[in-house]
């Protein structure tokens, strides 16, 4: 816009407002793009309304800035082309009506409304737009266990993972919220993202060479994330997915804790425990202990899990046992109870 401005010839283009406004809604496009804000509609509400009343806080004053500085650098722009400031006024005050910005960042744009007679030229600084400020890393995988998958470029940024093709579309974008675990193999160099569908857990297995750059990169974020985050919606009241690995092969997977009972799933395995042949349960130093009883052989199999959250699983499995305890007492009112089994504390 320099060399328009410093041209002999004053381009009549920038006394035409409509041409601002389109210019403006492509740079919000663009920077909604490069913020990692650009999902659909519907995606959107159900993840504002997945979040606590804190993280809504946050999208909402990342939203308003973000349009409050794209309007503020289109003031400057406008300042620079020497349009008039009445038409400039009135460009900027229908933007700001359609946008429906917050109090606060609308009040800083009226500022800047209020001292236009007393400003010119250059004297309004651009301000840097807040995609320069992400950080965040790509890195080139393949979907699946080899070379042969599709490619994609999986960005790690600071709320999500965001996965594009190879010509740079949005494919999937996955919240750290409805990740439930990661594990990765510097063998094969495969990453396994195990995450939230709805009611279902999905299993994403992807080949990338920097297998263990990118698990670290997608540990820290969400560490960040995880610390930033201030109020989380309570989960259901029964059951629980939690990450585990197994102290005997060393494999890292997933423990779901459902009102049929365990079901653990590894990479190259599942294995299904009914609640019924759970004899007990409890935990040691952050292993999760498990006693199956085994019907075909009268065995009791011992099971242990490496687990940050074993407290968690153990609390879990026995809020199960009580509940399923007193739908029985309801159902069978008159009849010999049955003793189920129950977790031992540590």
């Amino acid at each position: 816009m320099e060399t328009f401005s410093l041209s002999k010839e004053r381009s009549t283009l920038w006394d035409q407002l409509q041409f601002w406004e389109d210019a403006f809604l492509d740079a919000v496009m663009l920077e909604r793009e490069g913020m990692g804000m650009d999902q659909g509609p519907q995606e959107m509400i159900e993840r504002y309304l997945s979040l606590g009343e804190h993280d809504r806080k946050r999208l909402e004053d990342d939203e308003d800035r973000l349009l409050a500085t794209l309007l503020h650098n289109m003031i400057a722009y406008m300042l620079m082309m020497k349009v008039t400031k009445n038409d400039i006024r009135k460009k900027v005050r229908r933007l700001m009506g359609k946008s429906h910005i917050g109090l606060t960042y609308s009040q800083e744009i009226n500022e800047i409304l209020d001292k236009l007679p007393n400003m010119n030229g250059r004297e309004l600084a651009i301000r840097p737009s807040g995609s320069r400020h992400i950080k965040k890393q790509t890195f080139v995988v393949h979907a699946g266990t080899d070379t042969t998958g599709d490619i994609f470029f999986m960005e790690v940024c600071d709320d999500c993972i965001v996965l594009r093709s190879n010509i740079g579309t949005v494919y999937e974008r996955w919240w750290y919220e409805k990740l439930i675990n990661m594990t990765y193999c510097p063998k094969t160099k495969v990453l396994c993202l195990w995450r939230r569908n709805g009611q279902e857990t999905q299993l994403n297995k992807f080949y990338t060479k920097k297998c263990r750059e990118l698990y670290y990169c997608v540990k820290d974020s969400m560490e960040r994330a995880a610390a930033r985050q201030q109020s989380i919606k309570p989960g259901p009241e029964l059951g629980g997915e939690f990450p585990v690995q197994d102290m005997k092969t060393g494999e890292g997977g997933l423990l779901q804790v459902t009102l049929e009972g365990i079901n653990l799933k590894f990479m190259h395995s599942q294995v299904f425990i009914e609640l019924s042949h759970i004899k007990k349960c409890n935990t040691v130093k952050g292993v999760f202990v498990l006693e199956e009883f085994v019907p075909q052989t009268k065995e009791v199999v011992i099971h242990k899990y490496k687990t940050p959250m074993a407290h968690q699983i153990c609390y879990s499995v026995l809020c199960l046992f009580s509940y399923m305890a007193a739908v029985k007492g309801k159902e069978g009112e008159g009849k010999p109870k049955m003793l189920s089994p129950r977790p031992l504390p540590s």
